[in-house]
């Protein structure tokens, strides 16, 4: 079986190509490679490799593919900020856009990376905190978690007898990966602790972030690819291990590092 992985250069996509690899899967790449190419060039030989930007994906691409896993496109507030134009075809439109491929072509199974980001409650009340699950009501705000919303809105729209897409929306991740990320709150922690000896929290650390490890966000998006259909076929799930207030993430990377 042959998986197309979109963004498979990246944070959580190398990640995802090594466990793919190892259950021995075929594996073809499409990414831009805007960070270069360190994130697979250990795999480099084991993989078939594309160059090129999601947004004008070529049917070609999905020659011989049975099944795609997008974790393309921006993936923080940040950079969706900082180009919201850019973020918004990336996250949505492309999303659409491979979508309807696959459709066209047969190809059944496409797994997409959301974000819990599209919950956005923000911090009002500590004691009206809300534990949301997959049937929450969303409240995206911010450029990135309205772009990924609306890519799912944009991809269940499409789901029939031919095409079984199905819905991540995982947590905050954290964890070490080829291609590294230092933006994420677990990552920063340890970084600033072993480069500078200081974790720098803010706001008194009240806020939630519902943490996943890398590469158990891989196997889960493996899971999806190997689930039977109808348990996954235009389903929506989140991916999260554990909430937990920022304030005791420092104090457990302080732990643990010492």
């Amino acid at each position: 079986m042959k998986v197309l992985v979109i963004g498979g250069g990246g944070y959580v996509g190398s990640v995802l190509v090594e466990e793919l690899l190892e259950r021995g899967y075929a594996v073809k790449v499409f990414d831009r490679l805007y960070y270069g190419e360190d994130g697979i060039k250990h795999i480099k030989e084991k993989i078939e490799l594309i160059v090129g930007d999601m947004r004008a994906m070529e049917p070609s691409v999905l020659e011989g593919v049975d099944a795609v896993i997008n974790v393309g496109g921006l993936s923080n507030d940040p950079t969706a900020e900082y180009n919201p134009k850019a973020n918004y075809e990336m996250n949505a439109l492309a999303t659409e856009h491979t979508a309807k491929l696959c459709r066209k072509l047969g190809i059944k199974r496409y797994i997409y990376a959301s974000s819990c980001s599209i919950y956005d409650f923000g911090v009002v009340d500590p004691d009206k905190d809300i534990l949301a699950n997959e049937n929450t009501p969303v409240n995206p705000k911010a450029a990135y978690s309205v772009s990924k919303y609306d890519g799912e809105r944009r991809l269940l729209k499409l789901v029939d007898n031919d095409f079984s897409p199905v819905i991540l929306r995982k947590g905050t991740v954290f964890g070490f990966s080829p291609r590294m990320r230092y933006d994420l709150v677990v990552n920063t922690f340890v970084k600033d602790a072993l480069s500078k000896g200081v974790i720098t929290v803010f706001y008194g650390g009240e806020m939630w972030r519902p943490l996943v490890g890398v590469r158990d966000v891989a196997r889960c998006y493996i899971a999806c690819l190997e689930a039977d259909e109808e348990k996954i076929k235009g389903q929506i799930f989140n991916l999260v291990f554990k909430n937990f207030r920022i304030s005791e993430l420092a104090l457990r990377v302080r732990e643990a590092l010492r």
